[in-house]
């Protein structure tokens, strides 16, 4: 038995399934009070991954973790957006320094590798038993299915398996849900069935001065580019579209993504003089979310909970908030009753699920002439563009009346526009932007 199996725990408060963002977020927080928790991670780190573009709302997040000061020395900054419509001249520059909450002016991009085990390493320092290549095979309830009472875990170079009992389990596994069918299975949004293929390059032609750091986003037709840049100079290149277009493709994923990129040139230019550093990859079925996010002894998180189209980059946002408002749950379950049930989940599925709606609408607005055109045009009040402003930096969770008001206001500026269009005729967008509007 080596040194790491025989340090693997018979019980704790909490095990956490995973490691990634919402994971390595939870068990920071939570071990950092005194509590015990096993992570459980089934890859070896540092890995490749994407979802590598952050929102200025995940700063407060990453300081209260405690990794901020090393994220600045080696990470991109990111001071805003840049969003340009295929073969027009429609473009749209955010700056999150505009926004009516000024206290988050940037945030960062990530190579996922790097970050990913910055928090995980972080997680370790702050108390937490974090166990690598080792697989979570079963969650573990008591004699009436109901309450998670821990879980069963193989790690590599093991013959058998072990248990470890905890008082509360979180799944964050990922894609892979491995409590989805406990709380009743995915639903797939079926108003985002888009798919993404994507892949790294060495270099491409970013702008001068600091918006060089500045995520990419080129819409078409029927999807979007991504185009994050690195601090090495390397860039992130993703391309989201229908998932009958994957489906359907003659060739392989990489021949549709090569294909896609040649007919854009206001990607395909950038990357003149660039090679690509990783092979082409993709994910299938974007958007979905489970039935619920939690129950007597155990919750899910970050993409485990729910996963969103990323064209606003919210997935670590997402991940991280979830991480964190489950992580305060638990303690302060443990510390008044010494356990947690699903009632002590409620709070935390309402600002959770909350959040993700907001986000959700501006999602499937995107993919709508009437809201594409609302994004691309000028709003007619200023304040009006600030709120946009702040709501694509991230502020959504957290019941205040101001994250109201950004909603609101939001809200107000599409009817606007509406309006607009209504009165001048419908189709003007449509015909200068190629997208036509769903006949009801």
């Amino acid at each position: 038995m080596t040194p790491a199996q025989a340090a693997v725990p018979a019980a704790v408060d909490a095990v956490v399934c995973g490691g990634g963002p919402a994971g390595a977020t939870f068990a920071a927080l939570l071990a950092r009070q005194g509590l015990t928790v096993a992570v459980f991670e089934r890859e070896r780190f540092p890995r490749f991954h994407i979802g590598e573009s952050l929102l200025p709302w995940n700063m407060p997040l990453l300081e209260r973790l405690g990794v901020l000061p090393e994220l600045e020395r080696s990470m991109q900054t990111k001071l805003g957006a840049r969003f340009y419509h295929h073969g027009t001249e429609r473009s749209r520059i955010v700056r999150f320094a505009d926004g009516m909450d000024d206290r988050h002016p940037r945030a960062f991009q990530v190579k996922r590798a790097d970050f990913d085990r910055i928090l995980l390493d972080n997680a370790r320092r702050r108390g937490a038993a974090v166990f690598e290549e080792a697989r979570v095979e079963e969650v573990l309830f008591d004699a009436n299915g109901r309450r998670a009472t821990g879980v069963r875990v193989k790690l590599a170079g093991e013959a058998t398996s072990r248990e470890v009992a905890a008082r509360v389990v979180v799944d964050a596994t990922g894609r892979d849900a491995l409590l989805s069918r406990k709380v009743g299975g995915r639903m797939r949004d079926p108003l985002l069935n888009r798919s993404a293929a994507f892949a790294h390059f060495d270099t491409f032609r970013r702008d001068d001065g600091p918006t060089g750091g500045d995520i990419i986003v080129v819409t078409t037709p029927d999807g979007w580019w991504w185009m994050i840049p690195f601090l090495d100079g390397s860039v992130s290149v993703g391309v989201v579209m229908p998932s009958q277009r994957f489906k359907t493709r003659p060739g392989s994923v990489e021949a549709l993504f090569e294909a896609a990129l040649a007919a854009t040139p206001e990607v395909r230019d950038r990357l003149a003089a660039s090679r690509r550093t990783t092979e082409v990859k993709a994910i299938a079925d974007y958007s979905y979310k489970m039935s619920s996010f939690s129950g007597d002894g155990y919750c899910l998180v970050g993409d485990a909970a729910c996963f969103l189209d990323p064209v606003f980059s919210t997935g670590v946002l997402m991940a991280m908030t979830s991480g964190s408002l489950a992580a305060d749950t638990v303690a302060r379950a443990l510390a008044t009753k010494g356990r947690v049930d699903a009632a002590d989940f409620r709070r935390f599925e309402k600002i959770y699920r909350r959040g993700v709606a907001r986000f959700t609408r501006f999602v499937h607005g995107f993919y709508e002439p009437a809201m594409l055109e609302t994004f691309y045009t000028r709003a007619p009040l200023h304040i009006l563009e600030r709120a946009v402003t702040t709501v694509l930096a991230g502020g959504v969770f957290f019941p205040t009346l101001r994250a109201r008001f950004f909603a609101a206001t939001f809200h107000a500026c599409v009817v606007l526009v509406a309006f607009q269009q209504a009165v001048r005729g419908r189709g003007e967008f449509e015909r200068a932007t190629g997208i036509v509007t769903p006949e009801t």
